[in-house]
């Protein structure tokens, strides 16, 4: 079943519409049909875009901030060599068996720390509040004695 609408347009825009509905096979409410579809065919498009442009946006950030981390590792990891080699002696090769030897069971040590606290699941300052007791005085702020003897 169809609706009769009324509207009210333009000159130039209503003999367009009856110069196209005087076609044949066309008919001037199937064109204002079209043109209704078409408009609110777009207007759903371009609430759909705007979406993925909101999640696009979200995405670039996201990796803007994973290519910054990146680059802070970077710059650290280069740190600590720097500092390693200036601040490491000269070795002979028995020195730097003997140390290969020695760094291996502590770095196996290392890896298998690192691999049960990343399998746990939790992160660092989830487990920091986790385990932070916090009681009603650590939020209050009270006047301290300097601010007392001013105020007399």
């Amino acid at each position: 079943m169809k609706h009769r609408l009324i509207a009210y347009v333009g000159g130039e825009l209503h003999s367009k519409v009856v110069a196209a509905g005087s076609k044949p096979g066309q008919s001037q409410s199937a064109i204002i049909e079209m043109a209704l579809k078409a408009y609110f065919s777009l207007a759903l498009d371009q609430v759909r875009e705007s979406g993925m442009i909101r999640r696009q946006d979200d995405i670039l950030r996201t990796l803007a901030r994973i290519e910054r981390d990146q680059q802070a590792h970077m710059e650290m990891t280069d740190l600590i060599a720097w500092y390693e080699l200036l601040f490491s002696p000269p070795m002979t090769d028995e020195q730097i068996h003997a140390a290969i030897a020695a760094t291996k069971k502590r770095h196996a040590q290392f890896r298998k720390a690192v691999q049960d606290r990343l399998g746990s699941g939790r992160r660092l300052l989830g487990e920091a509040l986790a385990d932070a007791v916090f009681s009603e005085d650590d939020f209050v702020q009270r006047p301290s004695r300097q601010n007392e003897a001013g105020a007399r």
